[in-house]
């Protein structure tokens, strides 16, 4: 589907991805198993959703790797956000 007035297009499921390596918000996350929920992009899903806060960017580090590593990486959209103040 394409996303509002934007070139982009994207599948219709966005993943969350704030348990992928969000140590600071989950104690148990496991990043084996976040990459493994990130390998979801082999089976069509281009749209992710994550913020620095997840992991204090290792979120986004697992997902350019996933990306890297599948050869999908160009075809993702992904959402970001910020920290208020762009704090830590």
């Amino acid at each position: 589907m394409r996303l509002g007035k934007t070139d982009l297009y994207v599948n219709p499921i966005c993943l969350d991805t704030n348990a992928v390596a969000g140590y600071n918000l989950f104690p148990n996350s496991d990043e084996e198993a976040g990459r493994q929920v990130v390998r979801i992009i082999e089976n069509g899903i281009n749209f992710i959703d994550t913020a620095f806060l997840y992991g204090f960017g290792r979120s986004e580090e697992i997902i350019g790797k996933v990306g890297k590593e599948s050869g999908n990486r160009g075809d993702l959209v992904i959402a970001t956000k910020v920290s208020p103040g762009g704090e830590r």
